[in-house]
Order: structure tokens, then sequence, then C-alpha cells
């Protein structure tokens, strides 16, 4: 006979009974004890790259395996002390920047334990842990190392392994977030996504399961496809221990485009997207299945330079139309373009960047697939556009081998570290300041008002920036890189005049990099205060003290006092 618990769950998609953590053997993680030894022998866990300051934790702990992190939580958690998960800390929001308490290091659960393939539908699919780097599984995914695999224990499939690895074909990872030391709970935590999202999507569309350790030390194994909420919005978790937890999904209306702005709530929502891009506020992700797809065998990736942003932009309308399988469409603007050659000029003779071509006021990066058939007929159709753009092949930067085409990339990777360092040598003489960056996306329709605003207000306020980023998803990063504190309370200012632009025009306050410490009043602009109120009441749900993530996504206001 079942219990009553057990007969109200059977016929339920809502609800989902927690269990205990996985057992492991070996040898037990290392803590570290003390704010004074942290913050000098471990600082670099006080921060990421927002370089938000003030970072301090009494206790950082290195767990091996999902028990010493339920165990770490639960003791926390019974301590009412705050817990601030911290994975590649290359966030740019300040989330893995702890305020007090421990700090949850999951670097050493970095394995990759199974892959395999979806039999019904044929997806192939890798499970890893949390502190896995996305370089590593980019990696071993497309080199097809992994023959390892074959003695884990975990392997639920070996004659699917064999099939992978005898194949001719090739796979990857889609998710290219550009800070590749990433780890994989962080980029699943924030809703990832980088160049490839534009053709592939962000990271939500690869999870397929989640292992996820809550505050209390439980468990949730969350599968797609397993728990949905129904039309009231509504989930039930029934704890290890039988007690039952009730969730209620905000019922505000989530912006159209590609968002990364607080908690994912719909209607007949599944349950495992409320973790995805929870930003560590809701439960410590320990492990994933995500899924990986065929890559295209020959990819052609371009930089054509342009004599105006005008051009550039009306290219990238044209070559979009054209190209409807293209796989990436970044933009540069000219101040962008300015900084990298003054990159190229400070890194002296040894500077991998090639030259800039010095008429060039604007670039578009973007790759195509292609094969050999359809290349020359791809060329003939590249080369008309640009010629109506003002530009031509012999202003575009080409590459077809994968050595080349890293070489195309670089230009795209090299430019947040060029902006990075002029906030790095602004803060040597003001060490107030720091880089205000939207992450803003609209509708397409309304990309052209969008750039225009841009346009207009930074020619007014005299601030140093650049605009650059995801064009094919009008997506674009507005850095403001100011030199003083009267600079840098203007560069607020306008942040959040742009951020009130793109809400007005359906759009996100975050596309790609999560709300964190730093954007709470903008995270209001899109929901109100009572949207704040609903995701508050979900985090109490399953946090009622408040303990994970302190700051990331919510004011303290809005939490229980430690």
């Amino acid at each position: 006979m079942t219990d009553p618990v057990d007969a109200r769950l059977q016929p339920s998609r809502f609800a989902i009974r927690a269990e205990k953590p996985r057992p492991a053997p070996g040898a037990p993680g290392a803590a570290v004890e003390g704010t004074e030894r942290i913050a000098g022998d471990y600082s670099s866990y006080l921060r990421d790259e927002s370089r938000l300051s003030g970072g301090t934790a009494a206790r950082l702990f290195f767990p091996k395996n999902e028990a010493e992190v339920a165990a770490f939580l639960s003791e926390m958690n019974a301590r009412g002390l705050p817990v601030t998960v911290s994975g590649g800390r290359t966030g740019i929001v300040g989330g893995a920047v702890p305020r007090s308490g421990g700090l949850l290091s999951l670097e050493k659960l970095d394995g990759i334990v199974d892959l395999g393939r979806d039999r019904a539908t044929g997806e192939w699919f890798v499970r890893v842990q949390a502190g896995l780097l996305l370089k590593t599984l980019h990696h071993r995914i497309e080199t097809k190392d992994l023959a390892d695999l074959a003695s884990s224990p975990r392997l639920a499939d070996a004659a699917a392994l064999r099939e992978f690895l005898s194949s001719s074909e090739q796979f990857f990872y889609p998710v290219d977030a550009t800070e590749t030391s990433a780890t994989l709970g962080g980029t699943i935590a924030t809703n990832a996504s980088g160049e490839r999202s534009y053709r592939y999507g962000p990271t939500r569309k690869y999870v397929r399961a989640l292992r996820v350790v809550l505050p209390n030390g439980d468990v949730l194994n969350l599968r797609r496809g397993e728990t949905a909420a129904g039309k009231d919005r509504r989930f039930e978790i029934v704890a290890a221990s039988g007690e039952s937890i009730a969730l209620e999904i905000p019922r505000y209306r989530m912006p159209s485009v590609k968002s990364s702005a607080g908690y994912f709530a719909a209607e007949g929502m599944d349950l495992i997207d409320l973790f995805i891009g929870s930003e560590g506020t809701l439960g410590v992700i320990s492990e994933a299945e995500l899924g990986i797809v065929r890559r295209p065998a020959k990819i052609l990736s371009l930089v054509p330079f342009f004599p105006s942003e005008e051009d550039a932009r009306a290219f990238f309308i044209g070559a979009k139309a054209a190209f409807p399988d293209a796989l990436v469409f970044e933009y540069f603007d000219s101040s962008s373009l300015d900084i990298l050659r003054r990159k190229k000029e400070a890194d002296g003779p040894g500077s991998p960047l090639p030259p800039l071509p010095a008429a060039g006021k604007a670039a578009v990066f973007f790759e195509l697939p292609y094969t050999e058939e359809d290349l020359d007929g791809r060329i003939a159709s590249l080369e008309e556009i640009l010629a109506r753009h003002r530009s031509s092949t012999d202003e575009t930067w080409t590459g077809m081998e994968d050595a080349e085409r890293e070489k195309v990339r670089l230009f795209r990777h090299a430019l947040p570290e060029a902006v990075n360092a002029i906030v790095a040598e602004n803060q040597r003489s003001c060490p107030a300041v720091h880089k205000m960056s939207t992450d803003l996306a609209v509708p397409e329709a309304k990309l052209p008002e969008m750039l225009a605003f841009y346009a207009e207000r930074l020619r007014a306020s005299g601030l140093r920036h650049a605009v650059f980023g995801h064009i094919g998803e009008s997506h674009l990063h507005v850095n403001m890189l100011p030199g003083n504190e009267e600079e840098l309370a203007r560069s607020k200012a306008l942040a959040l005049e742009f951020s009130r632009k793109a809400v007005a025009l359906g759009g996100t306050v975050s596309a790609e990099h999560g709300i964190g410490k730093l954007k709470h009043p903008y995270l209001e602009i899109l929901y109100g205060k009572e949207g704040m109120a609903e995701m508050a009441r979900v985090k109490s749900a399953l946090d009622p003290k408040g303990i994970l993530g302190r700051g990331n996504i919510f004011p303290e206001s809005l939490l229980p006092r430690l």
C-alpha cells in the first residue's frame, strides 16, 4: 500500500518528491576558515569580472561531490548563515561576490560522467558536473576525447558511447559564452547564450535534466517534461521529510525577446525552467544533462569592415535576408574598433590581432555554413551585398579552416578584454569607478529606434563608450567607461534611461548576463514592485531563511534578516 503522499503524487505532473543526495566515496573536500585568511590567500574567490568590490567570506568550501554540497548547505541553513555559489567567476553583475558567510566553490565537481543517445528522439546528450569548464566541454565533445567514459560507473549505454566515438559526424555543445572559462553550472544558473544563440538559442534549450540541491540539503532530480505547472501556475515539492512545499509561479508576462531577467514564469511551464536562470538563489546545481548537436562540416567566418555604422547595419539586414542559415551576426561600432586599434598598438609586434583597416568605421562578424558545391554561389552573393554597402571582400577578414577561423573569432573576444583593461586603468586613478554595461534586447522591428536612441543620448553625454554585440538578436551591449565619479553617476543615469526605453519597446533589461547584485533597479523597471514581490515569494518557499545568493536578483530589503 502506498502512503497518502505517494497516492497524491502518482497522477500529478505538478508535484515532485525531493530525495537525499547521491552518496559518494573518496576523500572529503577542503574547507578554508577565517575571513582574513580567505582575503589574503584566496582573494580571487571574492570577486568576479564585474569588478564589484567588497567581497568577504568567513568560510570557503570545495566539495568533491553532491553529498558534500548538501551537507554544507544543510549546516549553513541550520545556522542561518548566507551562502554564495562560486563557479568560474566570469559573470559581470557581481553574482559570485560574497558579502558574508560561506562561499561554496564547485570547481572540484568538474567531471563528465555519461554520454548517451535518446533513442526516442535521436538526440545525443552528455551528463556533466556543475564545475566543469565550458571550454573543457567544448574541446572534449568536438575532439571526441571521451574514451575514458567507457570505465565510468555512471555510463548507462556503452553501445551509444561506441557509436558516438566511431561516427564520422562531428558534434558540439552550441552554447558559446564569451568567457569560456565559465562553468556549466554558472551558465545554467544565468541561462547564458553568446554568439551562436542567434542560430541555436540559449542554454535553456539544451538542458534536459538537472540535479539541484536545495538549502535544506534535499535534492531535486528534475527531467524536462516530467513536472509541469497547471493553469493555476502551481507546483508542489514534497521534501524528503514529507513536508509539502507549495510554489506559485509569478504572473507577470515575460518579454518575447531573448531574456535572462528574473525567474522564468509561464502557464504550464516545466519546473526545470524555474532553476535555469535563477542565479543561485533557489538551489545549487550539482549536475546537468545537456543536449549536443551536429556541427556544420564547414564554416566560413567573416569580418567585413565598412566606412560608416549605417553601412554596417544596412549590410546586416541584407545579409540576414540572403543567408537565413547564418550561425552568428555580431556588430562593432566605430568606438569599438578604435579601442581594438589601441589594444593592438599597446600589445606591440606580438599581438595576435591583425591590423584593422584604417578606413573601417564599423564591422560585422558573421559565420556561414557551406559546402564545396555552394561556396562559389555564397561568395558571389556576399560580394553583391558588400558592394551595395561600400565594402568588398578586400575589406573583409576571412577564415575557412579551424585555425583561420579562430584568428577571426579572436576579434570578437579581444574587445571585452580591451574594454576591461580600460576599466582597470581608470580604476588606478579613481578606484570607485567601474564599467556600466547594458544587456538590453528589443523586438527586431524596434531595433532601429533603439539604436537611434543610443546614438542620440551617448552623443549628448560625451561619455567614452563602445557599442557592440549580438545584432542578430537585436541585443547590443552599450559599454560606458567612466573615468571619474561624476562620469560614473552620469553612466548610471543613462543606463536607467536605456532600460526604460527598452522595456517601453517590449524588450528586456537583461538578455544574457542576469541581474546579480548590480541590476536590481532594472528588473523593477521590467516587472514592477509586484513582480519583484512575486519572485521573492517563490524564493521564500524554497529558501525560507533566505541564505542562498543573497543580493542576487533581489535587494536585501525583500529577504529575511539573517
